[in-house]
């Protein structure tokens, strides 16, 4: 099992040049802990403002650490154009020495889509297009695309760092989406609001999705973390800032009737409670509970990696999630990882 820090996009209370640096020195932290990665995913329209650029400050982040990759998780590819993500990537894996991770979806978010002036209803095939065409200009030859939405003739240099190029990871619950990561993506990842239940059956329709396109399934999950001396200490200085991040997901339309019987319109925010989220979406407790959740998610979907994130705004401090990033560290990854070798 590898495990990913995923980097909170907003702090509350304080400067967004104190939050930035805190950023620098979490994944700096989550290095040091043994950690393989640190992600953020791409926001937009908050109010006091926030990390709206995550691949400008992933450059940051990669040029504070050594060994740790950074990911988009997820990057909402239509709201961009194909050559400029490629360039990005290329910059950051070729800044990196080859520690970055492209990852990407299709959006969702209506208000965002609206800012960039992207037709909202066509994204679905907007990303299969853009996908082609970040195939074309890693590929470091002159090409000629006359797409629906792109027409293009270039030549994007330089060639990657990476061989053949970046890792591409794609989110996608709908059976288009777990289809398309199947064919073009290097792993599948499974969104924070889909119960454990769920990620295990579609992870499997993923797998057969690969057996027929003949590539190589890899599956990750975007989990809620926390680590304390046991569970009750951690769901009380913790849970109810997931709960709340949870609680915004339900009024976007993050959570679906057809993967939750419960997500209708008319389930109150109220009832949308920690007993009701935790179980199969939150990975909470002491090192020893931590180890024996992370162990039941793995024999259930196969899971080979964990995206995981520490920190909300209003909840512990920057300070509180190193010390949860230091422990989770040596009471999960460094006391699991000699017996996986075994």
């Amino acid at each position: 099992m590898q495990y990913g820090v995923v980097l909170p996009i907003q702090g509350i209370g304080q400067s967004l040049d104190d939050f930035l640096a805190e950023l620098i020195t979490e994944a700096q932290v989550a290095e040091e802990s043994g950690f393989d990665s640190v992600f953020l995913p791409e926001f937009h329209q908050a109010r006091n403002g926030a990390v709206i650029s995550p691949t400008v400050v992933g450059a940051a982040i990669l040029q504070a650490t050594s060994t740790l990759r950074f990911g988009t998780a997820v990057l909402a590819a239509p709201l961009h154009h194909p050559v400029r993500i490629a360039e990005d990537a290329l910059m950051l894996d070729w800044l990196s020495s080859g520690r970055f991770i492209l990852g990407l979806g299709a959006g969702h978010q209506i208000t965002d889509f609206s800012a960039y002036g992207v037709d909202h209803g066509t994204r679905t095939e907007k990303f299969e297009e853009i996908l082609h065409i970040l195939g074309l200009c890693f590929s470091g030859k002159p090409f000629s695309h006359d797409g629906d939405f792109f027409q293009i003739e270039a030549e994007i240099t330089p060639r990657p760092y990476s061989e053949p190029r970046p890792p591409i990871w794609l989110g996608g619950h709908g059976p288009a989406g777990i289809d398309r990561a199947a064919r073009l993506g290097d792993l599948w990842l499974a969104d924070p609001q889909r119960h454990i239940e769920v990620v295990a059956e579609l992870a499997e329709n993923y797998r057969e999705r690969c057996d027929v396109h003949g590539t190589s399934p890899a599956v990750g999950m975007f989990r809620e973390a926390w680590i304390a001396n046991d569970h009750e200490s951690a769901v009380e200085e913790w849970a109810e800032s997931a709960v709340a991040v949870h609680r915004l997901y339900y009024n976007v339309g993050a959570y679906r009737p057809q993967f939750e019987t419960w997500a209708t319109a008319s389930l109150p925010r109220s009832e949308l409670t920690f007993d009701l989220l935790s179980a199969g979406r939150f990975l909470v407790g002491d090192g020893e509970l931590v180890r024996h959740t992370v162990e039941q998610w793995r024999s259930l979907t196969g899971v080979q990696y964990l995206a995981l994130r520490f920190r909300h705004p209003k909840g512990p401090s920057h300070e509180a999630t190193c010390e949860a990033l230091l422990r989770f560290g040596e009471e999960v990854i460094s006391a699991t990882s000699g017996s996986e070798e075994g």
